[in-house]
């Protein structure tokens, strides 16, 4: 350690109940702070926190969140910290929230975590801001007079969204005196204006290092990470005499509302069917972690899961108020509490607020709140904490990102709020009365602010020709001459940002060890059915495990042995072992299974209510869904974990709910009324209907992934919850659910993923015996089913690929969605397939040739590669477009330029890419629980092998810039020919006919359809209306 280091330790504690310890320093100085959060892991995760109030909705801090990467006053250029995070196994991020803006560095290992360290110190403190990145990465007007920007196509895909207009509206009510009323992200309007002055200024105002953060998790050298740290802090300058304002600390703050507040905002969408609701009050004060607690469980009392208060009055019935609520909490210095109710129908949103309040009124009462339940949300709230905190120090770093925010200056927060779990050992004491007083103090006595958002056709043709006469009038004003200056201006801006970065400077760094790089191993065990395992028989765990099976036993097993105190259980089925035609109903069964009445043997009902409780009460985490991990989504994965003494509780779940649960009528019709009333929601999300439309085209009708797409399936579920209202329609129905039951869980369609620790569950798979014994039938014996591979649901157009280009109108979205797609080989092993990966990477790494050509220029926010061996395919992907067109112009001919070898390959680049997979991959797998999902993937899924790492890497390395060339010239440059390509596009209808008739021009053959309101929706929420009558707003 560097001697005479100003930093002095304030605090350093072992945590309680996860493998952390955690130590603070404050530079005596400067008043930098560092926090360790040291905990093993392959991954050194940096987050450097800014505090960041502002009193307007210019967007200041959001723009530095992107300037801070345009280059520095001792590095000034543009993307060398992401070029040398390329090349160290490193990447990097940022998050603006309304109080403090975070910077992130995620390293697989120290070594180049330690190297990028300083420099992106200096980024943070010293940035060049010039005008020319002010005027690429934050605003600008292209040569067709349209808005550009990154940070101003960001805004401009959320800032119309029902969230954000509710959201704004509550800040603006509850908050007059500080900077939590402000959106920080800039609204559209003031980006078009902001000057590049008050970004500096803001700058030098709050980018100080009395006023930053360092944060550090992982396997760290504690001494090496101190002597960066203190050579960096000797060269700021020192503490002024009079200390400057601490934000939101020394800010006026905000009490509780001094009376109710009611608001109605709307949001441009032509479905008005459905509304948003968002109730909303300033809380206990935020570093009173017990009220903190307290103040969550109650909110989760109210919503969380079909039990809940709010769900059993207003969700969980046949004409639902609401498909969903959600409570959630803003840690600010006083608790931001807010709960929010989607999907309302728009006839019934101005009543809901009364039924609201009317029964939170009615259920503040000791006779009426269950402390039994509201015990065991504390307890499963202190498992999940607990279970998070061994996986992963997320948990610890967000405290210690408040603790910063809200601390005292002695840091003692952080100890007091981290090292125990005392606030949950403090409320799981308390008694109904003491439940009643903090339910009664902060959601009754407590004055609300309520905004209803709703949807208005009208405010979405106003903004559709606000729009057309911006441009118009811009056009007029500007002339073509005007407009060629603005485009020679962006070239002029774009030149002088995208100045190389002399080789001398890169190559003064070096590179990282990547043998230095270690992986998390896990023991893979295969007993029973499963083959696909080659057992390790000198692996004592493996002995172990394989001795505990029974003889001939009759059920895959799939262990990944790991170090943990719990453990995640996954059974996967196959799909294709129901028929065909119950497809449509997946939705219907996987939505219901969980939340239904339980049969007992001894002729008992279990309510769904119980059911419910009890299985929380049990387990850390349950689901029943479609796919694993996201891929392979043709399965169906029902998933528990639980600590493990309740393992043997879990294999009881298990059975009870695949053979035991009965299909309710009332089930069936609430959870057919919320899949009909979310559809609203899905329509206005660009990227789920661009998911649905390749869906809907790549997709047979045996596919499940096709049949679990709400949208799709939007006709057949109105029909299918008008038929169960009738008893023989439901009852035709139940026949239909019961047959699926018993077609999917079958043994010889079970394949059992055990992810847990051997030494601690002896019994992990004798354990399995009763269930086996119960479900005995008539597969028991029979072969194993194959695997559902998506290659065998692919359509026509789904395996050839191309001609096509299928293009989505959706009024709820103002951003731009593609995905252009090529066919590839269905193998992972082939020598193409790595270097697919590494063009891939190439292409789309940070400051690579799509983030200059088109995130840099403004068209889009993302840009991306991927392949994807499950479905043969190559895709290249806009998120968040400004101009779909142009995105698709410049990466066609920057695809060709690197074929045809007008744009040769760059070494440093080519390393840099090879860097960034190896970060993705240790990155995704930075604990025992993840590691162990790859190795099932790898293993079972994939069968690409237990060392597909480590064939990865070697591979890699082996990859030359010819065979880059290579490749693009064989696959990439496919994705934009017509000939070899399928095009995906979701578009607001305002681009509607530009984009069409571009795509059209390129050579596809286009075909248009809009996200348009369902005919019955309207007449449905008529039927209903009677029941609509506006009540008492609060």
């Amino acid at each position: 350690m560097v001697k005479n280091s100003s930093f002095e330790l304030q605090t350093s504690f072992k945590i309680d109940y996860a493998p952390s310890s955690i130590k603070k320093w404050r530079s005596s100085r400067t008043g930098l702070q560092v926090t360790l959060v040291d905990q093993e892991s392959p991954i050194v995760n940096g987050y450097f926190a800014v505090g960041t109030e502002i009193m307007n909705d210019s967007g200041c801090p959001h723009t530095l969140e992107h300037l801070i990467f345009m280059g520095s006053k001792k590095y000034p250029y543009k993307g060398l910290l992401d070029t040398l995070g390329n090349l160290a196994f490193s990447v990097t991020n940022a998050w603006t929230a309304t109080d403090q803006t975070v910077y992130t560095l995620t390293t697989a290992g120290w070594e180049g975590f330690r190297m990028l360290l300083p420099v992106y110190l200096d980024h943070l403190l010293y940035p060049t801001i010039t005008d020319s990145a002010c005027y690429t990465e934050v605003y600008h007007v292209d040569g067709d007079a349209t808005d550009k920007g990154v940070v101003y196509s960001e805004m401009q895909g959320i800032e119309n969204q029902s969230y954000f207009v509710e959201g704004l509206e509550t800040q603006r009510a509850l908050y007059e005196k500080s900077g939590y009323k402000s959106e920080t992200g800039g609204l559209t309007k003031n980006l078009r204006t902001i000057s590049h002055e008050s970004i500096r200024k803001y700058h030098a105002d709050n980018y100080r290092p009395d006023n930053l953060c360092i944060i550090v998790s992982g396997s760290v050298n504690e001494n090496e990470l101190l002597d960066v740290m203190t050579e960096f802090d000797s060269q700021l300058e020192p503490l002024p005499a009079i200390p400057n304002k601490r934000p939101f600390i020394d800010s006026e703050h905000d009490d509780p509302l001094f009376e109710p507040v009611y608001k109605t905002v709307e949001f441009p969408d032509e479905d008005e069917s459905a509304s948003e609701i968002q109730i909303s009050w300033i809380g206990p004060d935020g570093r009173d972690i017990v009220m903190e607690e307290a103040v969550e469980t109650l909110g989760k009392y109210f919503t969380d899961s079909a039990v809940s208060l709010f769900s059993k009055n207003f969700i969980e019935v046949e004409h639902s108020l609401a498909t969903g609520s959600e409570f959630y909490s803003d840690s600010y210095y006083r608790t931001g509490m807010n709960l929010l109710f989607n999907n309302v129908p728009t006839s019934k949103a101005d009543a809901l607020p009364g039924k609201v309040f009317k029964l939170l009124r009615d259920h503040c009462d000791s006779a009426k709140l269950d402390l039994v339940r509201l015990r065991d949300l504390v307890e499963r709230s202190r498992r999940k904490f607990v279970f998070s905190a061994e996986k992963s120090p997320d948990s610890m770093i967000n405290m210690a990102i408040f603790e910063f925010t809200y601390g005292p200056a002695d840091s003692s927060g952080l100890k007091d709020w981290l090292k125990t779990l005392h606030e949950y050992d403090t409320i799981a004491k308390w008694g109904i009365n003491q439940w009643v007083d903090v339910y009664k103090k902060y959601f009754l006595d407590n004055n609300p602010c309520v905004v209803v958002a709703k949807p208005s056709s009208k405010l979405y043709s106003k903004l559709k020709e606000d729009n057309k006469k911006l441009i118009a009038d811009r056009k007029s004003r500007l002339g073509e001459k005007g407009l060629k200056e603005l485009v020679a201006k962006l070239e002029k801006a774009e030149a002088e940002n995208n100045r190389p970065i002399p080789k001398q400077i890169l190559d003064s760094f070096g590179r990282p060890d990547p043998s230095h790089i270690h992986f998390i191993h896990t023991t893979s065990v295969g007993a029973g059915l499963n083959k696909d395992i080659k057992n390790d028989l000198s692996s004592d765990v493996v002995k172990n495990i394989l001795a505990d099976t029974p003889e001939n036993f009759p059920l895959y097993i799939h262990v990944e042995n790991i170090e943990s105190n719990f453990a995640t259980i996954h059974l996967l089925f196959s799909s294709f072992e129901f028929e065909k035609k119950y497809l449509p109903y997946i939705q219907v069964f996987k939505n219901i299974l969980l939340s239904l009445p339980i049969d007992n043997e001894d002729g008992t009902q279990i309510s769904y209510e119980d059911v419910v409780k009890q299985l929380k009460r049990d387990t850390i985490d349950y689901s029943f869904g479609i796919s694993f991990l996201g891929a392979y989504g043709e399965l169906l994965d029902f998933k528990i974990t639980i600590a493990v003494e309740n393992y043997k509780k879990a294999i009881d779940w298990f059975y009870r709910i695949m053979f035991k649960t009965l299909f309710t009528k009332d089930r069936v019709l609430v959870a057919l009324d919320k899949l009909v009333k979310s559809i609203p929601e899905i329509k206005r999300s660009g990227p789920t209907m661009l998911y649905s439309i390749i869906n809907k085209t790549s997709f047979t009708d045996r596919s499940l992934r096709r049949a679990g797409d709400a949208y799709q399936q939007e006709s057949f579920l109105r029909d299918l919850l008008m038929k169960v209202r009738d008893e023989d329609g439901f009852n035709s129905v139940k026949k239909i659910l019961e047959d699926m039951r018993a077609q999917i869980f079958t043994l010889r369609n079970t394949r059992t993923v055990l992810i847990l620790d051997s030494s601690k569950i002896a019994d992990a798979v004798s354990s399995w015996e009763p269930f086996v014994e119960r479900i005995k039938n008539g597969s028991a014996g029979l072969p194993l089913t194959d695997l559902p591979l998506t290659s065998k649901v692919l359509s026509p157009d789904g395996m050839e690929k191309r001609k096509k280009c299928v293009i989505i109108t959706t009024p709820g979205s103002d951003s731009s969605y593609m995905s252009l797609e090529t066919s590839i080989p269905f193998d992972y092993l082939c020598d193409d397939s790595f270097k697919i990966i590494l063009g891939a990477e190439y292409l789309q790494c940070v400051e690579g040739p799509f983030w200059k050509a088109i995130r840099g220029t403004g068209l889009a926010y993302g840009a991306n590669m991927s392949r994807n061996v499950e479905t043969g395919k190559l895709a290249f992907s806009i998120y968040r477009g400004a101009d779909v067109e142009k995105c698709f112009d410049a990466a066609k001919q920057l695809i060709n330029d690197y074929a045809s070898g007008v744009t040769p390959v760059d070494e440093k680049m080519r390393l840099g890419a090879i860097s960034s997979v190896v970060n993705g991959l240790t990155n995704s797998q930075s604990n025992y629980f993840e590691a162990a999902s790859m190795k099932v993937l790898d293993e079972i899924l994939a069968r690409r092998g237990p060392d597909y790492n480590g064939r990865l890497m070697k591979e890699l390395t082996n990859i030359s810039n010819e065979d880059l060339v290579h490749i693009f010239k064989k696959y990439f440059v496919n994705v934009f020919d017509p000939k070899h390509s399928i095009c995906f596009i979701s578009c607001n209808p305002v681009q509607g006919k530009s984009v069409a008739k571009h795509f059209k021009d390129a050579g596809y053959e286009v075909t248009v359809e809009q996200a348009s309101v369902d005919e019955n929706e309207e007449e449905e929420e008529g039927e209903e209306s009677s029941e609509s009558e506006v009540e008492s707003k609060l």
